[in-house]
């Protein structure tokens, strides 16, 4: 296996909670959901019943974003891509509104300790080879990987079919 020279990690779903804050954010209590109910939730919450979805986010601010908890296994991420030699970049995108992208600047900073972030879309054109992009969307898969670069998806609720948290941590761990 070649050794990554750049690995992007996506930040909702991979290393913030981001469906957490938002079951919270319309009325549901997300430390009582179900692996079936997280997996209805799906990628960025879409089946939450929700009418302005954006607008009653955008109303919480900054803080929102920054009071988005860590995922359990976020810091040993982190430091396994860091481990690799790579040059590890949150790669995210971004809410349509300006405070999205402060406040997931401002939680990197904070929760990670690294201002490497890159905020916009698409992602594949960050792809090459010896780029790995370490996702929760398995639909990046053919636009990363056409590009040269490699995915790996990570498996969550709504991605059923990705590696585990533990196989990703191999794997970083093999590529040192």
């Amino acid at each position: 296996m070649s050794k990554p020279s750049v690995i992007c990690i996506d930040l909702d779903g991979v290393l913030v909670d981001m469906h957490w804050g938002l079951v919270r954010l319309f009325g549901d209590d997300p430390d009582k959901y179900t692996e079936t109910q997280w997996a209805e939730v799906g990628e960025w919450g879409l089946s939450i019943p929700k009418g302005d979805f954006w607008g009653k986010v955008r109303s919480q601010g900054i803080q929102w974003w920054l009071n988005l908890p860590k995922l359990p296994w976020t810091d040993e991420l982190w430091a396994a891509a860091q481990a690799t030699g790579a040059t590890c970049v949150v790669l995210t995108t971004p809410a349509p509104f300006p405070e999205s992208s402060y406040g997931k600047w401002q939680w990197v900073n904070e929760n990670l300790h690294t201002q490497n972030i890159l905020i916009g879309r698409p992602k594949e054109i960050c792809a090459q080879p010896g780029t790995w992009l370490i996702d929760d969307r398995a639909g990046y898969g053919p636009r990363w990987e056409g590009r040269g670069g490699r995915l790996l998806s990570l498996k969550r609720p709504w991605n059923k079919d990705g590696l585990s948290i533990g196989e990703i941590l191999k794997i970083l761990k093999e590529a040192c």
